[in-house]
């Protein structure tokens, strides 16, 4: 029998000194749900309500859409990026091509770790939310119990193949769509209880210093808006990667940024007691503003919702985690590489990076039990470690630029190109100081520069593990 000729995508593979190994199964719409999924704008923006409104009452809403146009410009150099080198591993591989292994090395692993701690730290956050479910205390080792489940449920999704995946995927994608439909629409049509010009009211928070306490709110944004660069985590995955990655990235910027804005302005507009809110007297704004709309049933729904979203996204982050340890174990970078590059041929599955992705995030959460401040710190460090690697490669794509890269793929920016790009690194610095800016004074000097520390300390492990880059010899590839 005729051996299958190669596609275009696999050809590219093998050019870059790989063999072709996954299925692609994924188009256009499951590759963006994968991005929108680990986005979850609605189970988010229910977290993180409250901190904004009293941070700096509703006029937070305007951070927002700065953060999203800063997003975007990020966005668009991963697209560059993707389009030329579509292969699994996402950032690791974009970082390494366009400066050198070294510095895809250190990428990978500040990517990889905050990774991580992200997946653990989404399934915490989420397992209050079975507690107000099914109606039992969410004590330390209640929350620790239901966010392995949620985290087990993940894996079970991720084993059962790329294309349930998909599926599961896309369930978030729908649940997220739900809840825009009734959390933002609805409300803007029929909840809203507040002028608009509460929007540009701050009803007394941040007073003293309030471009400071915007900033702070900003936080919200920039905890939300993120996750369309694990469109470019499964490329080896996607039919025709090099042309609808891109496009999948982008559409869930334009989608999910969109659903933000929505529920963002449908939410606060909708508030019932907005000094009570911002003050702080009104402890969950968010569920009172679905209680008093949708009453309790509605809310009870509501929750739902978010528990649907949150095990979707913890699928996506972990589809993501397991395809950068394949990639940077199929380079032999990591401890295991052997079993973690390993590919079940009937399936098309990194079982051993599943796993792994699987019992890491597991054991980091076992740790609330025992320390809810330890693994508070050991979360924080995930979206500071996350805008870290992402401006380690926007920084190296304007190195390549200045060294002479011009984007080969089916995407490019054409002459905008450097422009975006200074742009791009220029947001991602100033969203990075802010997030680990020190704003506690009353608390002690560790709390207010975990993340830093966080960061550095990685930064440093990451560099004493270079040896291991050099004697795997991947910069001949």
């Amino acid at each position: 029998m005729a051996e299958k000729p190669m596609d275009a995508e696999d050809g590219l593979i093998v050019g870059f000194g790989y063999k072709p190994q996954f299925k692609r199964v994924l188009g256009l719409f499951g590759d963006f749900s994968l991005g929108y999924s680990y986005m979850s704008p609605l189970a988010g923006f229910y977290a993180l309500f409250a901190y904004a409104l009293t941070t700096a009452g509703p006029a937070y809403f305007w951070t927002i859409p700065a953060i999203l146009f800063g997003q975007i410009l990020v966005a668009l150099v991963f697209a560059e990026a993707a389009s030329q080198y579509p292969i699994a591993g996402g950032v690791y591989q974009w970082a390494r091509h366009l400066v050198g292994p070294c510095w895809g090395f250190l990428t990978a692993f500040m990517y990889l770790l905050a990774l991580l701690a992200t997946n653990a730290g989404l399934a915490y956050g989420g397992a209050p939310y079975l507690a107000a479910l099914f109606g039992f205390e969410a004590t330390p080792v209640a929350n620790a119990a239901g966010a392995i489940g949620m985290i087990v449920v993940a894996a079970l999704i991720n084993f059962a193949g790329t294309k349930v995946l998909a599926k599961g995927v896309e369930a978030g994608v729908w649940a997220g769509l739900i809840g825009l439909a009734f959390a933002g629409i609805y409300l803007l049509l029929f909840g809203r209880v507040q002028p608009v010009g509460v929007l540009f009211d701050n009803f007394g928070a941040g007073a003293g210093n309030y471009i400071s306490a915007l900033f702070a709110a900003s936080l919200i944004g920039i905890w939300i808006i993120f996750g369309f660069e694990a469109c470019g985590d499964l490329s080896e995955e996607v039919q025709e990667a090099s042309r609808k990655v891109p496009r999948a990235m982008m559409l869930t910027m334009w989608a999910g940024g969109a659903s933000t804005l929505i529920i963002a302005l449908g939410m606060t507009l909708a508030v019932p007691d907005m000094v009570g809110a911002v003050s702080g007297n009104v402890a969950n704004p968010a569920a009172a503003v679905l209680l008093a709309n949708f009453g309790p049933v509605g809310a009870k729904l509501g929750i739902i919702i978010i528990i649907v979203i949150i095990v979707s996204a913890a699928a996506a982050i972990m589809a993501s985690t397991s395809r950068l340890l394949f990639s940077m174990a199929r380079d032999r970078l990591i401890f295991g590489h052997a079993i973690l590059s390993k590919i079940d041929e009937r399936r098309g599955l990194p079982n051993g990076a599943i796993l792994t992705a699987t019992v890491v995030p597991c054991l980091i959460i076992l740790i609330g039990i025992f320390s809810s401040d330890a693994i508070t710190q050991v979360i924080s460090f995930a979206t500071a470690g996350i805008y870290t690697s992402f401006h380690m490669v926007t920084g190296g794509a304007l190195y390549a630029r200045l060294k002479g890269w011009k984007p080969a793929g089916s995407f490019t920016l054409g002459g905008w190109g450097m422009l975006v790009n200074v742009l791009a690194l220029a947001f991602g610095i100033v969203m990075t100081v802010n997030l680990v800016w020190p704003r506690s004074p009353d608390a002690p000097w560790s709390f207010n520069y975990i993340n830093l520390l966080s960061v550095l300390l990685i930064f440093v492990l990451g560099l004493a593990q270079l040896g291991n880059v050099k004697r795997a010899g991947v910069g001949a590839r």
